[in-house]
């Protein structure tokens, strides 16, 4: 029952829910407690059940806020591993990111947005150059005005 009212909160068909029941299941790792009321649910065991039905399914756009960092490291191992299947059958990733490295490894192209305007566009390596330059001179001038 909490794969199915978690699928349909996540705007899923209950026939869509149906046909990966059995791969959430196991890959949420929950067993037994997934007949247990979610609100009984740990904060990693909710976030295992999230995570298990948000990647069961393929988008072909892929929109990210960061990479999970939630877990156990095993568990975190599992997802990172599904996050990057995920994305690398995506058509187009849209990931939001301070991580450098996460972002030159997964990401031809970054835009920096700041207060809703485009300050730069390009290649990750250079746009993440001018942003941290100009987090740089941010720190620079509030250490002068100290």
């Amino acid at each position: 029952r909490n794969i199915t009212l978690r699928g349909l909160v996540a705007g899923r068909s209950r026939d869509e829910i149906e046909e990966k029941r059995k791969w959430i299941s196991e890959f949420s790792e929950l067993g037994d407690f997934l007949d247990m009321p979610f609100l009984t649910y740990s904060s990693g065991m909710r976030m295992r059940l999230h995570f298990a039905i948000a990647t069961a399914f393929q988008p072909e756009i892929l929109l990210m806020d960061e990479w999970l960092s939630a877990g156990d490291i095993r568990f975190r191992d599992k997802a990172s591993e599904r996050m990057s299947e995920l994305v690398e059958d995506a058509s187009i990733l849209v990931l939001a990111s301070h991580n450098r490295q996460l972002l030159e490894r997964n990401c031809s192209q970054a835009i920096w947005l700041d207060g809703g305007q485009v300050r730069a566009e390009g290649n990750v390596s250079d746009t993440f150059d001018a942003f941290a330059e100009s987090q740089k001179a941010i720190r620079e001038q509030a250490n002068a005005n100290a």
